[in-house]
C-alpha cells in the first residue's frame, strides 16, 4: 500500500474485469472539477478495452475523493411541473412512455408522440426517466440516489420508491424530500432476497471498486423478471474519441472504472444476469463545455452543476443523439437493461 498525495492507494496493473494486460492511456491527472488530492493514471486493457484508475484508492478513503461532490448541491424541479415549452414537452413525452395521467389535454397527448421525430427532444425527456416506460408496477430502489432527485420524480409518477446512497449528505438531501434512504454503500446494504421490481443505477457502477460483486448484489435483490437498469459513461463514445485526455467524464480519481458497451455487458454476464437490450444515448449536460474548458484550463467549474449550456454544447448533444442512429455505440452513455438469469 502506497499513499498518493494522502490517500492510501493501491497499484492495478491488470484488467480487472478479465486480467488482461493494461497499458497506460493516460497519466499526470489530478482532480479537475473539484480539489481532492492524489496524481492518477488510467490504464486501458489490450484484450476488452476496459479503463480503469491507476493507482486505485483504498475503500476507506474513497469517500475523502467525495468532500464536494455535486449531489451536495440543489436541483431543478421536476421537469414536468409548469407552463414551459419543456414542461409541456416532458408530460407529453412521459405520457406516450405509458404515464398517462401526466398530460393535462390532448394537445399535450398529441405533442408528446410527435417529439418521437425530435430524437434530442425525445431522448431528453426519456433520459429523465432512465427509460423506465410506465405504467408503475412496484416497488424501485436508486442505488446512488445522491440527492434524491430521480427518486422524487418517480414516486410522483406513481412508483414505490426506497433510496440508498453512502455519502451522508446527498442521503440527508434526499430525506428533506421525504424518502426513505438506507444510508451506506450497496456492499454492505442489508436487503432480502427478490425485494425489488425496478433497480436503477445511473453513474454509479463506475465509482465501485469490484462492479461484478455489485451488480451480483443486484441479482439477487432482484425480483424474477423485474428490470435493472444501468447507466454509465462510454469510454467508446464520440466524445472521448474528440477530446481525448480533457474527456468530461474520466473524472478522476472518483471515476475507477469506464467500460465500453460490451465489456459492461459482459461484467452483467458474469455477475449472472442477463442482458436485454443495450444501447448508447447521445449527448449530456455540460460535456461539450466541460472537455472544452479541461482542454484549455485544465479545470473545470463542476460545483455549479445549474450552469447554463452554451449553444456549442446544446450543438453536441442533438448531432450525437443523431449519430447514434447511425453509430449506435458512439454515444455518451451506455444504457444497459438487464433481468435476472434463467438459472434464478
Amino acid at each position: 500500500m502506497q499513499s498518493n498525495d494522502g490517500i492510501r492507494v493501491e497499484g492495478v496493473a491488470a484488467c480487472p474485469l478479465c486480467g488482461g494486460e493494461g497499458r497506460v492511456l493516460y497519466t499526470g491527472f489530478r482532480d479537475r472539477y473539484w480539489d481532492a488530492p492524489g496524481t492518477w493514471s488510467f490504464r486501458r486493457c489490450m484484450a476488452c478495452r476496459h479503463l480503469w484508475l491507476d493507482p486505485r484508492p483504498i475503500p476507506e478513503d474513497i469517500g475523502r475523493l467525495y468532500a464536494s461532490y455535486f449531489t451536495h448541491a440543489p436541483t431543478a424541479p421536476l421537469p414536468f411541473r409548469g407552463d414551459s415549452f419543456w414542461a409541456v414537452a416532458t408530460r407529453g413525452v412521459l405520457a406516450a412512455l405509458g404515464y398517462r395521467g401526466l398530460a393535462r389535454n390532448a394537445m399535450e397527448r398529441w405533442f408528446g408522440r410527435t417529439l418521437r421525430f425530435v430524437p434530442p427532444l425525445w431522448d431528453e425527456c426519456k433520459r429523465a426517466i432512465r427509460s423506465i416506460e410506465g405504467p408503475p408496477r412496484g416497488l424501485l430502489v436508486d442505488i446512488g440516489c445522491g440527492n434524491g432527485w430521480y427518486l422524487e420524480l418517480m414516486r410522483d409518477l406513481g412508483w414505490a420508491v426506497q433510496g440508498l446512497e453512502p455519502d451522508p449528505v446527498g442521503a440527508n438531501l434526499a430525506r428533506r424530500r421525504g424518502l426513505d434512504v438506507v444510508e451506506r454503500p450497496i456492499e454492505d446494504a442489508v436487503f432480502p432476497d427478490d425485494a425489488f421490481d425496478v433497480i436503477t443505477m445511473s453513474h454509479v457502477i463506475e465509482h465501485v471498486i469490484d462492479p461484478v460483486r455489485v451488480l451480483s448484489i443486484a441479482r439477487r435483490i432482484l425480483r424474477k423478471g423485474g428490470v435493472l437498469l444501468i447507466m454509465t459513461p462510454n469510454a467508446g463514445s464520440w466524445g472521448h474519441r474528440k477530446f481525448g485526455p480533457a474527456w468530461f467524464h474520466l473524472d478522476p480519481p472518483r471515476h475507477l472504472h469506464l467500460f465500453t458497451s460490451a465489456n459492461l455487458a459482459a461484467c452483467a454476464e458474469k455477475a449472472g444476469l442477463r442482458v436485454t437490450s443495450s444501447r448508447t444515448t447521445g449527448g449530456g449536460h455540460l460535456v461539450y463545455d466541460g472537455s472544452v474548458a479541461i482542454r484549455e484550463t485544465g479545470r473545470f467549474r463542476l460545483g455549479d452543476i445549474a450552469m447554463k449550456a452554451t449553444a456549442r454544447d446544446r450543438w453536441f448533444r442533438a448531432f450525437e443523439s443523431v449519430l447514434v442512429r447511425v453509430r449506435p455505440d458512439a454515444g455518451e452513455e451506455i444504457l444497459l437493461s438487464c433481468t435476472k438469469g434463467d438459472s434464478d
